[in-house]
């Protein structure tokens, strides 16, 4: 399933703007476990010079490379707040393409990366990961990491209402393209089809 909203490039403004589109922040975003990783790393295995992948998996990889021995439940605010520190600084800086995977379910988080966006003149475009709470903790499970049961239960009502936002007629996205894809559809994604990009 693939649900599409927003103004979609058309040929001239692809041709208007080169191949690959300069000043885009690409979210993906779905419940923790939903595969967003899995997605940003076969997105990127396409990508072009300027494309920067954001990734807290990143972030918790390198705490543990540094020899930390602490339970992971431990170091997740350090690595959240690394995490979105290293965000918002690139989000404002001059990378050409940036991809980010996130929750997206805080409101307050969502706010302030847009902002940065915007700040930086960045256009925004979400590809949202729409995978069950059941199939999200399974995921969960194969990468031997689980979110705590109440943040789950959290995550999963507000992520219920952003998916009822961004397909309403009236669209809450506003004028920003969003990608709905459940997991075989986001097998099938490319970054090109992400950014608008005509086929090679």
């Amino acid at each position: 399933m693939v649900v599409q909203t927003g103004p979609a490039p058309t040929g001239a403004d692809r041709a208007s703007r080169g191949a690959t589109p300069h000043g885009v922040l690409v979210v993906v975003g779905g419940l923790p476990g939903s595969g967003k990783t899995t997605l940003l790393r076969r997105l990127l295995a396409e990508r072009s010079p300027g494309v920067v992948g954001l990734d807290s998996e990143d972030v918790a990889a390198r705490v543990q490379a540094a020899g930390a021995r602490l339970p992971y439940r431990l170091v997740r605010p350090l690595v959240h707040a690394w995490h979105r520190i290293r965000v918002l600084r690139v989000v404002s800086g001059p990378a050409p393409v940036v991809v980010l995977t996130d929750p997206w379910t805080r409101l307050w988080w969502r706010a302030a990366v847009l902002r940065a966006a915007q700040r930086a003149g960045r256009s925004v475009r979400l590809v949202l990961l729409n995978a069950s709470q059941e199939l999200a903790e399974s995921g969960q499970t194969a990468r031997g990491r689980a979110v705590p049961a109440r943040s789950m239960r959290r995550h999963a009502i507000r992520w219920s209402s952003l998916l009822q936002t961004v397909t309403e007629p009236a669209g809450g996205a506003g004028t920003d393209p969003v990608t709905v894809v459940d997991r075989p559809g986001a097998d099938r994604l490319t970054l090109a089809d992400v950014l608008g990009e005509p086929a090679a």
